[in-house]
């Protein structure tokens, strides 16, 4: 497939890998989700902040509320080359899952006070979502939330709170009644990570990313923390993970990975000309086709008003399955040395493959697969539960 974009959006494409070129050393490209030590984290801020200097966080925002007002194609261009650099930029749960519900269902209070500091990297938000009995299935989540006069108190646990040490504040559902379907039941509230009675206690992942089991013990938050409706919080979570607009272009990061693999198999004496190794490199391009396919149907679906409720789900089951298949492919064709980690002599790509296939099996942010394709057949196709 060959993307034929306007003169004005291949000036934007060159603008953005000139910014990149300038303030992106090569030695500083990294994802921030997996490598998050102190000093790369410290790295990690100050090139967010860069990119938030430039006023490219929230790009398709209204300008009032510190966005640009661009168009979800520019925006999509801008996620394909920092996706393509692997530049570390932090705070996506902000960007996109805390932004779009704001935007979506927050007052004009609420967006003129949360949405410029997002834009501006000033908070970072950590996502309380899973929670031990309720993972992907967020209509059985337990923790509560009680009013009581000008306050919310809320009481639960969450897991796998990625990035949580770092952040500042922390998105929570929790479920606001008891006595009404799970789908009007929950609402959305932003929550001080330094509250009394939250406690977060930090594990690494199999990719080598810090998450945390978070637990908020009768934590009490002014009204003004529930973010939009009371009892509207499935409906948010849905739009922000299935019909946003955005698409999370993985296929870009990959497209970067296939040109190294390909430059590394021309060093190896009759590497391209083995079969077998060309038809395991057509399928890696068929991958990262596919996906750019369907990422730019999506995003020219809610350009155009033809919004559809299971957009999102078919893309995001076929990110989410393909990310395994492409590292097993990639290695395969590396041979198994691929299975060396940095620091090894022997290590091809500078042992970086190893932890590509380690992070390609973290894919269960927003769900994994399985619950997508039951997303996709009930609100999709109507099928019964």
């Amino acid at each position: 497939m060959r993307m034929v974009l306007t003169q004005e959006l291949e000036v934007w494409r060159a603008e953005i890998r000139e910014f990149l070129d300038t303030e992106l050393l090569k030695e500083n490209a990294f994802n921030p989700e997996f490598d998050d030590a102190p000093e790369q984290w410290a790295i990690a801020v100050e090139f967010s902040k860069k990119i938030a200097a430039k006023g490219w966080i929230g790009l398709t925002w209204p300008e009032e509320y510190g966005g640009k007002g661009l168009t979800p194609v520019a925006n999509q261009i801008l996620l394909e080359e920092l996706y393509a650099a692997d530049a570390p930029l932090i705070n996506s749960v902000g960007i996109f899952l805390a932004a779009g519900t704001i935007l979506v269902g927050g007052s004009e209070e609420q967006k003129k006070r949360l949405l410029p500091d997002i834009a501006n990297m000033r908070t970072l938000w950590a996502e309380g979502l899973t929670e031990p009995e309720a993972g992907s299935d967020l209509g059985s989540l337990q923790t509560k939330a009680v009013r009581e006069g000008d306050e919310w108190v809320i009481t639960g646990q969450k897991a796998f709170t990625s990035w949580g040490p770092m952040s500042d504040v922390l998105y929570v559902a929790a479920r606001t009644a008891t006595d009404v379907a799970s789908s009007n039941a929950i609402s959305i509230f932003v929550v001080d990570l330094r509250s009394p009675g939250v406690t977060l206690h930090p594990m690494r992942n199999y990719g080598g990313g810090v998450q945390s089991s978070t637990y908020l013990d009768h934590v009490r938050v002014p009204k003004t923390s529930l973010i939009g409706e009371e009892g509207k919080g499935w409906q948010y979570i849905m739009r922000a993970f299935y019909a946003s607009g955005t698409v999370e272009p993985i296929y870009a990061m990959q497209e970067s990975r296939l040109r190294d693999l390909i430059a590394h198999c021309k060093t190896v004496e009759g590497k391209l000309d083995d079969p077998h190794v060309q038809a395991d490199l057509a399928e890696l391009a068929g991958i990262i086709q596919t996906q750019r396919l369907m990422a730019y149907e999506i995003i020219g679906n809610n350009a155009n008003g033809r919004k559809t409720p299971w957009d999102g789900g078919i893309q995001q089951i076929a990110a989410k399955e393909y990310e395994p298949l492409f590292a097993q492919i990639y290695d395969r064709v590396l041979g198994p040395t691929s299975q060396l980690r940095s620091g090894s002599s022997y290590a091809p790509l500078n042992g970086k493959p190893e932890a590509w296939y380690r992070q390609s099996f973290a894919n269960h942010a927003g769900g994994t697969s399985q619950l997508k394709r039951m997303v996709l057949a009930t609100r999709g196709l109507g099928l019964a539960r």
